[in-house]
């Protein structure tokens, strides 16, 4: 089975991501997913200076397995629905190495909704919905 995941940012963790036991603590997953979300809408060429066009309107994670000290880990992410002001994404975390070979460690998905500089929501600008649309190969409105 192929891939589902056309995107993937290798995130470094810090010191200050792992607790006394040498475990990645729960709510360092949603930076490292934030900064994956980043480079994937920069990357589309979505981002001007440093702003996201979207907010972030629900979240959920489930995690599988801990990560630890000394772990690399890639965010694959994906838009599965683009809606009228709203865009679906779906996270895997993995672990990278030999002895890994991207385990999935856990898993997560967001809804943003797309807002104008008043941070109001707005329609997905055409552009935007096409350029996410044909970088995934799904329709440009669910």
């Amino acid at each position: 089975m192929s891939d589902p995941f056309r995107f993937s940012s290798e995130v470094p963790l810090r010191w200050v991501d792992v607790d006394a036991a040498g475990v990645v603590n729960h709510a360092v997953y949603w930076n490292l997913i934030e900064q994956a979300r980043f480079d994937y809408f920069a990357r589309l060429g979505l981002i001007e200076g440093d702003v996201p066009p979207f907010l972030l309107g629900e979240a959920s994670c489930r995690y599988e397995r801990p990560a630890r000290r000394g772990d690399r880990l890639a965010i694959a992410a994906r838009v599965t629905r683009l809606g009228g002001k709203s865009v679906e994404m779906h996270y895997e975390v993995r672990r990278l190495g030999a002895a890994a070979g991207g385990e999935r460690i856990a898993t997560a998905k967001a809804l943003l909704v797309w807002v104008d500089a008043a941070l109001k929501s707005q329609e997905i600008p055409p552009a935007a919905r096409r350029a996410i649309a044909a970088f995934e190969g799904i329709a440009e409105r669910a």
